[in-house]
């Protein structure tokens, strides 16, 4: 290569090192979302940029040899806390924090804030300061914490009120009922048909009100934002449902899958259990009932079934299923309180889980729940 040629290419790197950091320079004065400026080693304000003047509200001379405290509030500068801030991204090789800064107009806003040292052949030149203005996504937090904080005291009140429920409804509710029993015990029989239906209705009105009452204690106990888990073998958990429900099943037989074992809330899970496969026999077709208790390998969990040979659901009505108070025609209604499908729904809910069932008409049901093995 001759002199020419090496002055020529000399010049050329020059110049596209020159082009290289004015397009930096331009990129970083141009960005708006962003405070991008440096620091001189002893924490004045070296450079600023069009974030910096919308974030903070100075413009370039207005900030330029100050000193960067004056973003922070008067306690984080009692503190020392600036000072801090450069200590610790030298000691480190950076810095990061979010907490309230300060606006030219003396306004706070909810900050992002990275700090990291500039060296030149060993040298601490300055610091680069990054500085984002999160205000919205604090506002949107604190509003979501209102919010969950308002819906755990609506909880907890909506507890201590089925327990009042529950508590003070019991005594007036075993009144009736054992006045009721009283009645059919002496009277049955001898005061006439009439007599004895009004005896009956009055027996069953108030086995339904008791149930009623119990099922909504549990709903209120399982509304808590959190629960209590284990890991729990869920056949364990069938186990004790079958005993429990003895007297539904009679001479039937319960078939079943292997049982997994997950994380969760053995007594809440025994209750999910327990209320579909009672549904699976209360809601019975003509025919011996059918009910099997299947379980398949998805994704990070188990879907769990219940399949019954029963009456079936018709599935125009199917988004009413998992609400309150909604009893299926065609099953015993005296008995239903209309409130077990929706307490296993929050039940699989507070599991992180799915709940939803397959069915027609005279050709029995499939409810199906996907629980996660962990959560």
């Amino acid at each position: 290569m001759d002199y020419a040629q090496s002055i020529d290419t000399q010049r050329t790197a020059a110049e596209l090192s020159f082009g290289e950091s004015e397009i930096f320079r331009l990129l970083v004065s141009s960005v708006r979302d962003y405070a991008i400026f440096v620091l001189s080693p002893e924490g004045n304000v070296m450079t600023w940029n069009e974030g910096a003047e919308n974030i903070k509200g100075y413009k370039a001379d207005e900030i330029i040899g100050k000193h960067f405290s004056i973003f922070y509030t008067k306690e984080a500068r009692d503190s020392e806390h600036p000072a801090f801030e450069l200590r610790s991204a030298i000691q480190d090789g950076r810095y990061e924090e979010e907490g309230e800064r300060v606006r030219k107009d003396g306004s706070r806003f909810w900050a992002n804030v990275i700090v990291t040292p500039l060296y030149n052949e060993g040298k601490l030149v300055g610091f680069a300061k990054v500085t984002r203005d999160l205000t919205e996504r604090r506002i949107a937090e604190q509003q979501q914490e209102a919010h969950g904080k308002l819906i755990n005291e609506t909880n907890e009140e909506l507890q201590r009120l089925a327990y009042v429920v529950s508590h003070e409804l019991q005594a007036p509710i075993s009144t009736i009922a054992r006045y009721g029993n009283l009645l059919s015990v002496r009277y049955k029989d001898r005061l006439g048909d009439d007599a004895n239906d009004f005896i009956d209705k009055i027996t069953t009105s108030t086995q339904l009100i008791a149930r009623m009452i119990d099922d909504l204690w549990v709903y209120a106990r399982i509304s808590k934002p959190y629960i209590d888990r284990e890991s729990v073998f869920t056949g364990n958990v069938l186990d004790n449902v079958l005993t429990e429900l003895t007297a539904i099943i009679g001479e039937n037989e319960v078939t079943r899958d292997d049982m997994p074992t997950i994380q969760g809330n053995k007594q809440q899970l025994i209750y999910l259990f327990k209320e579909l496969i009672r549904n699976a026999f209360m809601y019975r077709s003509n025919t011996a009932p059918r009910v099997h208790v299947g379980v398949r390998r998805e994704g990070d969990g188990w879907i769990f079934s219940v399949k019954d040979n029963g009456i079936g659901i018709d599935m125009v009505r199917s988004n009413e299923v998992f609400t309150l108070f909604h009893r299926l025609k065609g099953g015993p209604e005296p008995s239903a309180t209309g409130m077990g499908l929706a307490i296993c729904k929050k039940i699989v809910s507070q599991h992180n889980g799915r709940i939803w069932f397959e069915s027609a008409v005279g050709s029995g049901s499939t409810f199906y729940v996907w629980l996660p093995e962990r959560f």
